[in-house]
């Protein structure tokens, strides 16, 4: 075989391998988010405040498809404090926030719009799904003082697109128009308003998901 015809075959497998690479990425599932709660103690081994953080919210399709149709797609984040017990386990505290990005169709950039009304421009997917990684330090830990006592840590991520008027209210409250910005336990008209629109959002056939993470059980206390 001489020297050129040895060139075209190496191009030729190399083609091919691309080729092959190109199928089997295409072939490959896509990849749900990821949600951890990492937790750490200080040099005098105090508990510290959680660290939330969700990966790959958009790396799957569906809501970048969602987002580039023209809706607007809310990452509604929760993290739970549990005391464990011997029959049922009791919740001593609770935090909320939320974060909701929206395609701008004239300036063609994403709005990402954060629980308290802060607001980033962005011009490109993947500049919003590192935004939308950013971890969350989360200021709620059990009491030092009392018994040892075991606790562990639940966060849940619910992923929804929202029509218009679901993105209107959702926009009054992240600028604090309605309640709390950040908010504690609410009442049973909030639970039962919240779970009414998650209904509604099923029955739609828009997209939604949940991602949920729980922390190993530690103890505090002393």
């Amino acid at each position: 075989m001489d020297r050129a015809a040895g060139l075209l075959l190496a191009l030729a497998v190399s083609a091919g391998s691309a080729v092959r690479a190109q199928e089997v990425r295409e072939r490959a599932p896509p990849v749900p988010p990821r949600l951890t709660i990492t937790l750490a103690h200080d040099s005098a081994a105090q508990l510290l405040p959680p660290v939330v953080r969700a990966e790959r919210l958009l790396e799957d399709g569906v809501f970048d498809g969602a987002l580039r149709n023209g809706f607007s797609v809310r990452f509604h984040f929760r993290l739970e404090l549990w005391r464990q017990a011997s029959l049922l386990d009791h919740l001593q505290g609770e935090v909320e926030w939320d974060a909701v990005v929206r395609l701008d169709p004239l300036s063609g950039e994403f709005d990402l719009i954060r629980t308290g009304g802060d607001v980033t421009h962005l011009t490109a997917m993947d500049a919003v799904s590192r935004a939308l990684a950013r971890a969350f330090t989360v200021e709620m830990t059990p009491p030092g003082e009392g018994p040892p006592t075991s606790y562990y840590y639940v966060a849940t991520l619910d992923i929804a697109s929202l029509s218009q008027s679901d993105l209107d209210e959702v926009e009054r409250w992240l600028r604090g128009d309605v309640g709390p910005a950040i908010s504690s336990r609410g009442g049973l008209g909030s639970a039962l308003a919240v779970g009414a629109r998650r209904l509604l959002i099923r029955l739609s056939g828009l997209p939604h998901r949940r991602v949920e993470a729980r922390t190993p059980s530690f103890t505090a206390g002393r």
